[in-house]
């Protein structure tokens, strides 16, 4: 009967480090993985360039509105900045994004502004994507169309780009009208008879 109960014990055992040596063998793979900066959506990293480059009263877009996340993880570095598509916060409209305005009036608050920080999906902005959403259609149309990136910063899927505004077309005098010399007056010169 010891035998029986010391081959029971032994097949636990077997069992036992069966299980638990794959998982061994994985930990540092899995540590890695929860680690910040191999995040494919790091929103760490991200908030902390907006800690260190946006200013009280900038502008921001988040594109989509999904990526309101960041500043709803990470609300410090966003403290002060204005976000122009945000109607109802989240808190107040009981979802994690918030509601945003309509496109009418995304465009008149753009209309407003000379340059825009973007939150966004890091592959957007020139895109070939048609959000579904109208106010994220104007979000992509305007900065798309009106705004030229100045600065970018990639973390993974997400980045954060500052836009300006383009300068609007100068007037150019393509065509300049031609007209006939103007006499100079002659001086009174009396003439000899």
């Amino acid at each position: 009967m010891a035998t029986l109960a010391t081959r029971a014990n032994l097949i636990t055992l077997a069992g036992v480090l069966a299980a638990t040596a794959p998982f061994l063998h994985g930990l540092p793979a899995y540590r890695n993985d929860r680690s910040a900066a191999n995040r494919p959506e790091n929103l760490a990293a991200v908030s902390a360039l907006a800690g260190r480059e946006l200013r009280p009263g900038d502008p921001v877009l988040f594109l989509p509105s999904f990526w309101r996340v960041t500043a709803s993880a990470y609300p410090g570095p966003f403290v002060g900045a204005r976000d122009l598509a945000l109607g109802e916060s989240g808190a107040s409209s009981g979802t994690l994004s918030g509601r945003e305005v309509g496109p009418g009036e995304l465009r008149a608050r753009l209309a407003g502004v000379d340059r825009v920080w973007i939150v966004a999906q890091s592959n957007l902005l020139p895109s070939r994507w048609v959000p579904g959403d109208p106010t994220d259609r104007v979000k992509l149309d305007v900065v798309d169309g009106e705004f030229a990136r100045r600065q970018e910063y990639v973390r993974g899927r997400v980045k954060l780009a500052l836009y300006i505004r383009r300068m609007p077309p100068q007037p150019t005098q393509s065509t300049q009208s031609v007209s006939a010399p103007t006499p100079h007056p002659t001086s009174p010169n009396p003439t000899p008879p």
